[in-house]
């Protein structure tokens, strides 16, 4: 049987997590069902940083005698203990659109502060009134707040529709001003030849006479 694809070391700057999803994508992508087996490739290629740190925490137990989900829960402890609710919803709130950042970016950017806020069920509201309240943008926050019954998902449809019409509306405009421009370039050129024509006949006329 074929492998697709290679499970690599665990890169220090790289998010745990992050890692631990790309390894079990690895195993699905290779049908590598046997929980023993995910343990032992997993130890056997997180590195040896990795492997040590797991053996320290362990002590005196060995990593061998452990599952994987152990393994990975025993690690994603001690890199990335769980931040506080409080702090996180107070980044959430905080966040509004940078001037030079599209809507879906900054939507990308909110949904990645949701993840220890624990919204639940609330989870698309609150990114509903994120988008209207933080989207720097008076046109399209006006826009939002004159809809009746506004969800996430409209909101962010007419976010972004206005966005590209606005975008599309400024390219319009810029290609017209160079066509004028042109325009303008090309007339001053015509009559600084027909000056040139005249001013020729005349000095031809003085050298005949």
């Amino acid at each position: 049987m074929p492998t697709y694809g290679k499970l690599d070391s665990f890169d220090e700057s790289e998010d745990w997590t992050q890692y631990v999803e790309r390894m079990e994508h690895y195993f699905n992508a290779n049908e590598i069902d046997e929980e023993d087996q995910k343990r032992d490739i997993f130890l056997s290629v997180c590195g040896k940083n990795t492997y040590k740190l797991i053996r320290d925490l362990l002590a005196p137990a060995k990593p061998g005698t452990k599952s994987l989900a152990d393994l990975t829960k025993l690690v994603k402890d001690h890199r990335d203990p769980v931040p506080s609710e409080i702090i996180q919803r107070f980044k959430f709130n905080s966040r509004t659109r940078h001037s030079d950042e599209s809507v879906r970016t900054f939507i990308a950017a909110l949904r990645s502060l949701t993840e220890h806020c624990n919204y639940g069920d609330t989870l698309n509201a609150m990114l509903r009134d994120r988008l209207v309240v933080g989207i720097k943008s008076d046109r399209i926050q006006r826009r939002l707040l004159a809809e009746p019954n506004l969800t996430f998902e409209k909101a962010l449809e007419i976010a972004t529709a206005m966005e590209t019409a606005e975008k599309n509306a400024q390219d319009i405009q810029a290609s017209g001003t160079n066509g004028t421009f042109q325009k303008q370039i090309k007339n001053k050129l015509t009559q600084l030849q027909k000056i040139n024509v005249f001013s020729r006949l005349l000095i031809d006329k003085s050298i005949s006479v």
